[in-house]
């Protein structure tokens, strides 16, 4: 049974909270598309809440970061950063909680999120729809956004006799392979937050979903699909790990696909928190 309220957040404004009891969820409603809260009942937010007087992660036309769990598009350019600072709209169906954005006038899209209790979990469907007169080529990026001082275990897929190379991954330009908060071992990379200035991120392509990101005694897992068969955005990877002073995200993508006007394309993850 899904319980929800309206309540004032001192950082997000007027927020939509709902719980089933064992976890809960804050969306905020003046801006968005965001789910800015995900914790245990009654407990600490487990995501990254972007003060409102820092200046990093913002732009000069007035795009913010905000924290959180995000619905963006890929491979990124600068019209993912239109300053989504504009009120959502909620409606409740049932036990679905359902946001809307409105057309983002730079990607020509709908943006909608669909979330749905399940335990110790929610399930969050992601929704683009192309308001453009052209098709357009694009991957679905669901980026939830953790609070510093964690650490990120990806699992890598294992393989006897290959004679191809069978794990893949890539650095963005800014990452050093040689980061003190990487470790690597054949069948794992850990990832630990440490509160230096250096950025670092790296794909993969493709992981073992679950991903998973600890926090004193809680774990939050990032699940996921994953189709070998199909293409995916940045050189085909399927997963993406971002580390910074302030947080650490946690990114998962969609396979490429074309979708005409009107038409919209999915991207479903289930985001679960377990006791350590």
């Amino acid at each position: 049974m899904m319980n929800h309220c309206i309540k004032d957040h001192p950082l997000f404004g007027q927020t939509l909270f709902a719980d089933n009891g064992i976890v809960e969820i804050g969306i905020p409603l003046s801006y968005g598309i965001r789910i800015g809260h995900f914790s245990f009942v009654g407990e600490e937010n487990l995501f990254f809440e972007h003060p409102d007087d820092m200046d990093d992660f913002t732009t000069e036309e007035g795009w913010r970061h905000h924290g959180g769990h995000r619905l963006w598009i890929a491979p990124e350019s600068e019209a993912d950063y239109y300053p989504d600072n504009d009120p959502v709209e909620y409606r409740i169906e049932g036990e679905r909680i359902i946001i809307t954005q409105k057309e983002d006038p730079w990607l020509r899209v709908m943006k909608e999120i669909e979330i749905t209790f399940e335990e110790a979990s929610i399930k969050v469907l992601h929704r683009v729809t192309n308001t453009a007169d052209t098709p357009r080529e694009c991957g679905l990026w669901s980026i939830s956004t953790l609070r510093a001082g964690g650490v990120e275990y990806i699992d890598l897929p294992l393989r006897e006799d290959g004679m191809d190379p069978w794990i893949r991954m890539g650095a963005w330009d800014y990452t050093s392979y040689g980061d003190e908060r990487i470790k690597y071992t054949r069948e794992q990379v850990t990832i630990t937050h440490l509160p230096i200035d250096a950025r670092l991120k790296i794909g993969f392509g493709h992981p073992v979903s679950p991903v998973r990101y600890e926090f004193g005694d809680t774990v939050f897992y990032k699940h996921f699909n994953v189709d070998r068969d199909k293409v995916y955005p940045d050189t085909n990877f399927s997963y993406e790990a971002f580390f910074s002073k302030y947080m650490t995200e946690m990114e998962s993508l969609s396979p490429l696909g074309v979708i005409g006007k009107g038409e919209s394309m999915t991207h479903t993850e289930v985001l679960e928190l377990r006791r350590k």
